[in-house]
């Protein structure tokens, strides 16, 4: 699919999903990329420091939710700081912006 097409599903979303998206778009990339990343100094426990390392349990998801809102979006937070991290140190992913696009 072209990011083209994605930009205006994406900004319909509410403020909540577009965070929830980026979580999952975060976790995804660094399983791929093989990125230690620790979510949370205060609470391992919680959060692993690996997120390639088991995949989070129901209960542990559930667990998330129910934390506070102000503790939910600092872990997000850090999510987002680990990605732009990365993508400023790489410049690969700018390559898929300015191909073609395939579709197959």
């Amino acid at each position: 699919m072209a990011i083209n097409t994605l930009v205006p599903v994406i900004q319909k979303l509410s403020h909540t999903d577009k965070l929830l998206l980026l979580q999952v778009l975060v976790q995804e990339l660094l399983k791929t990329e093989g990125i230690a990343q620790s979510l949370s100094s205060t609470a391992p426990e919680k959060y692993p420091a690996q997120l390639d390392a088991a995949p989070l349990t129901l209960a542990e998801r559930q667990a998330f939710l129910q934390q506070p809102v102000a503790e939910r979006q600092r872990v997000l937070a850090e999510q987002a700081a680990a990605m732009q991290n990365h993508y400023e140190q790489t410049t690969d992913w700018q390559d898929l912006i300015a191909g073609d696009i395939v579709e197959y």
